[in-house]
């Protein structure tokens, strides 16, 4: 049966109509929880996304919402009213929450102040920040948690909304409105993200702080530009978002201006426009893991609001984070349907247009249009896979051009395959590419994408005769096609290597770091091997014993680094990145519960609970639990602050650029603490670093600057000189307790930036011209290579764009501008040199070599092109030879003329004097140290002022003085015949 959605709000809101707004798609989706404290003040009644229904066979019937939270043992849970980590201050509202039938009443400081202690739904407020231990008195042993409460003066909200407009078309779908509130003082609807305009309390407090100076920004990693926004009449903000109009993902930020000493936290918010999938026929089956199988989560790490659930109980699919969510079924087409009425799944792949299941030991496609499950021999592997994998981490913005990296990953036991991120049903070619073949002797355990973006790495397990077992670590970098054997396991001892199955999990690094395990323990290995060993937690030896006997289920990282080991019975473990000292967190979820972790795209945790009634969001304040954990215990911080200001996630390095980066670390005295730069391909960098300290008051302070310029390369081969650097500015040591900036790794193009461009600068004295005409003529006799018939020449107009209208007397040297798009980089001083695009050569240059002191003869186009080659190709950086420096060759004619340019030089373009000319040239830079690109441009020329000889002047001449001399013997003829008429006449009389 299809699961249907509900989104439950508060029983307040289904008995008061005009608290809930028609459906719009662009609203937020409400704060995921499953607390629900009754209070007598509405506006404080929690919110919750449950998604109820009736699931496949093998499950218990339907429940009522109210039976589902029952069902639910959650013990000890707690939030803030709008369920962000930075809200939990001073006097803000949090809501508590035990279930469970042994409830006494709440324990708690006497700086705190409870509505109703005695009740286990109950909101606690703190008039003193620092820790705040709160803990329910029931009969059974419970654990406390020490609430972490900030002074933080951030606690005004920015509230943002997408209203659904009649008639409204799609560019009205990307307007979004914006203003401020104060939690604990907004209405309902704002509360619940259904407020299409601000209350009262909020639009005066919005006019407030605007006249304060506040207002908000739209910074997205989806767009490069901020979004600006204009304040309207009707007290909010609006702005016109970019992007895809289904899915829009951004984060507001302010200024740092004050009402009563209260500032407005930034914040980061989500609108979703999800299409429901058409209704299923009775042809469409489930699919299913196998019994007793633990949760499995894939989600699109460049869209994590796109996941894929599998489960015993079906496959479910989101579109939204988890808002919505439905099932995943399949028209088995030609397939044969197994007996129990569902196809049994092992892994999945989620690509952009379709799924890709792992049935038995083959590949199934399940297209996103179609939905028909397909078997296919020259598309898919069809027998003998052990695996499949998905790639975990965005490669998107990774700057490799003209080069698709894999985003699947299947493996046989003595092959590897890889796959793109989308499939093409409809061609011949093969979807899976073979990268590995080992010999019989060699056994592929499991395979993951590597710690770097080209990465990826196969667990090898060597058995040859009475030999011992070894496990070894290969990794293949894509663009290089090599494979290469990590030093990581090779130290193990024969009784310490470890028994399968194994699973892998690479943390995206400058060096390569990743996890393995089995079932019982886990191995690690940071930074290219130079730290290994067992994850270790504390007061154990190991993680199945610390957490009761049960098995490791997965693991997940957010981008702070803060990394979660879930174990089967949801037994959490937490490190940082780069620790093995685990520390136990608090027991959030019943161990009997189906439950998985889910990183959603505001880099929130997510607890996905599956049960016989459906699916429930938690949200889960890491943060909090981290920190309440950690009070008192051993885990620390060996410095007080980091940070660095690498927040992009690319740069670009070019010939004769310099990147400055920096870090800064403050600690106390004695703990000898520094910031590394860890990187890849040091080769392609030139590295020098300053250092500033500072010492005040026993607190030290290090500055790292680190200036990295390109290796110059003296071969000549661009591909010796450029590539991709992974970098990441990291504290030499670190602690559970570090907080950690979100972008740890950045790459380095060190090679052209993309739309790395030049232009010739159009003189202001000059007039530049368009439109005047569309073709010209060049005659035969000054081409390059001369013809008897003159070349008639189109002018684009839109390529070549205007022509500068100059004096056939004057001079002209085209000053050359630097651009990246449409911004402008730098003055280019670099030599360059030009040609006529069409072949003409009436054009010269006023210096010679020997006037710009050329030590020996300098190349000329007439020495270039010896070789008939075409002049694109015949001269440039690559061939370029200097006549200013010293060398073997004879002085050769130095009285030629000198036909290189820059910028500073004394040589000019001077043009034809016999005829007016129109020509189009082509600028190329000629040094070979000025950059990695090809930079050329077009510009065109056109001459005016030579007085014209008509050539058939005298031919005009002779025809006139002809007419003349005609009309004068006709006037002599008529005087004539006159004459001899009247002479005539007077005879005869």
């Amino acid at each position: 049966m299809f699961i249907h959605c509900v989104h439950y709000v508060s029983q307040e809101s289904h008995r008061n109509p005009t608290l809930t707004s028609k459906y719009n798609p662009y609203l937020k989706p409400t704060p995921k929880s499953s607390l629900s404290p009754h209070l007598s003040d509405n506006k404080y009644e929690s919110r919750e996304t449950l998604i109820f229904g009736r699931l496949p066979s093998r499950h218990s019937p339907l429940l009522t919402p109210e039976q589902t939270v029952n069902a639910l043992h959650t013990k000890l849970k707690y939030k803030n009213i709008l369920e962000e980590k930075e809200l939990y201050t001073v006097h803000s509202a949090i809501f508590l929450e035990y279930e469970g039938s042994s409830f006494l009443e709440w324990q708690y400081p006497e700086s705190c102040d409870i509505n109703n202690k005695s009740s286990p739904n109950a909101v606690i407020w703190c008039e003193s920040s620092g820790f705040q231990t709160v803990k329910p008195l029931v009969s059974v042993r419970e654990e406390e948690r020490h609430l972490y409460i900030s002074d933080s003066f951030f606690s005004f909200a920015w509230y943002a909304v997408i209203p659904e407009l009649r008639n409204a078309s799609e560019s009205d779908s990307q307007i979004v409105r914006i203003w401020i509130i104060d939690p604990d003082q907004a209405e309902r609807t704002e509360i619940y993200n259904t407020a299409l305009v601000p209350s009262i309390h909020s639009r005066y407090l919005t006019k407030q702080l605007l006249i304060s100076g506040a207002y908000p920004v739209i910074e997205s990693s989806s767009f490069s530009q901020t979004v600006q926004s204009y304040f309207t009449n009707q007290g909010f903000w609006e702005a016109r978002l970019l992007g895809n109009p289904e899915y829009h993902n951004f984060c507001i930020v302010g200024q740092s201006v004050s009402f009563h000493g209260r500032c407005v936290v930034s914040s980061q918010h989500t609108f979703y426009m999800a299409s429901p999938e058409k209704p299923y026929g009775d042809r469409e089956v489930s699919l299913c893991l196998p019994t007793g199988s633990q949760l499995s989560l894939v989600w699109g790490v460049c869209t994590p609001y796109r996941a894929l659930l599998l489960s015993e109980k079906g496959t479910f699919m989101t579109k939204n984070a988890f808002l919505t969510y439905e099932e995943v079924k399949v028209d088995p087409g030609d397939l044969h349907v197994p007996a129990e009425g569902y196809f049994t799944i092992f892994e999945a792949a989620l690509l952009e247009n379709a799924l890709i299941f792992r049935i038995g030991d083959a590949l199934f496609w399940r297209d996103n249009k179609d939905r028909i499950l397909r078997m296919n021999p020259k598309k898919l592997l069809v027998h003998g896979v052990k695996g499949l994998n998905f790639r975990t981490q965005c490669v998107d913005y990774y700057p490799l051009q003209a080069f698709e990296l894999a985003s699947v990953l299947a493996w046989k036991d003595h092959e590897l395959y890889i796959g793109g991120k989308s499939l093409d049903w409809q061609t011949n070619n093969s979807y899976m590419t073979k990268v590995l073949s080992l010999p019989k002797t060699a056994t592929i355990l499991t395979a993951s994408f590597g710690s770097h973006p080209e990465a990826l790495c196969a667990l090898v397990m060597y058995t040859h005769n009475d030999d011992p077992v070894r496990l070894s670590l290969l990794t293949f970098y894509e663009t290089e096609g090599i494979w290469r054997t990590s030093t990581f396991l090779s130290n193990l001892k024969e009784q310490d290597v470890l028994q399968g199955p194994f699973q892998m999990f690479f943390v995206g690094s400058a060096l390569e770091t990743l996890l393995v395990w089995n079932k019982d323990v886990m191995l690690y290995s940071f930074h290219n091997d130079s730290e290994w060993g067992y994850m270790q937690p504390t007061d154990s030896s190991s993680l199945s014993q610390a957490a009761s006997g049960s098995h490791i289920h997965h693991v997940v990282m957010d981008h702070s680094w803060n990394m979660l080991i879930k174990m089967e019975n949801n037994v959490l473990f937490f490190c940082k990145a780069g620790i093995n000292k685990l520390l136990r967190l608090p027991t959030w979820t019943d161990s009997g519960s189906s439950m998985v972790l889910y990183l959603n795209q505001k880099n929130q945790i997510d607890m996905l609970i599956l049960s016989d009634s459906g699916l429930h969001v938690q949200k889960y304040p890491l943060l909090m639990e981290i920190r309440s954990a950690m009070r008192g215990g051993v885990h620390g911080c060996p410095f007080i602050g980091f940070t660095h200001k690498m927040k992009r996630h690319v740069y670009y390095l070019d010939k004769g650029d310099r990147k400055e980066l920096w870090a800064q670390i403050v600690y106390h005295e004695g703990k000898s603490i520094d910031v590394k730069l860890h990187m890849n391909n040091k080769h392609l960098l030139q590295i020098a670093a300053r250092t500033h300290f500072e010492s005040v008051r026993r607190v030290e302070t290090i500055n790292k600057e680190p200036h990295l310029r390109s290796v110059p390369n003296n071969s000549g081969l661009i591909s010796q000189s450029s590539g991709i650097v992974s970098m990441e500015l990291l504290p030499t040591q670190i602690g559970n307790a570090c907080y950690l900036p979100k972008n740890q790794v950045s790459h380095l193009l060190v090679g052209c930036p993309p739309n790395r461009h030049i232009r010739v600068v159009k003189p202001q004295e000059i007039p530049c011209e368009m439109h005047t005409f569309e073709k010209y003529t060049i005659p035969g006799s000054v081409l390059r290579n001369p013809k008897k018939k003159d070349l008639l020449v189109h002018y684009d107009w839109k390529r070549i764009g205007c022509v500068l209208k100059m004096n056939y007397k004057d001079a002209f040297r085209p000053d050359i501008d630097l651009y990246d798009g449409d911004t402008f980089v730098r003055s280019v001083y670099a030599n360059f040199i030009v040609w006529e695009k069409f072949g003409r050569k009436d054009y010269y240059f006023n210096a010679t070599m020997r006037q710009v002191t050329c030590l020996h003869e300098a190349q000329t186009w007439k020495s270039m092109l010896a070789d008939k080659k075409h002049p694109e190709e015949a001269w440039g950086p690559h061939n370029y030879r200097s006549c200013f420096v010293h060398t073997s060759k004879k002085q050769g004619n130095l009285d030629q003329p000198y036909e290189i340019m820059n910028r500073s030089s004394r040589n000019y373009l001077t043009f034809s004097q016999k005829d007016s000319a129109t020509y189009v040239f082509i600028v190329k830079i000629l040094d070979p140290d000025y950059s990695f690109c090809d930079l050329r441009a077009v510009f065109a020329v056109q001459t005016y002022g030579i007085k014209i000889k008509d050539q058939r002047l005298p031919m005009y001449v002779v025809l006139i003085l002809t007419c003349i001399a005609l009309i004068m013997l006709c006037l002599i003829f008529y005087k004539y015949v006159t004459v001899f008429r009247n002479m005539l006449r007077k005879k005869h009389l």
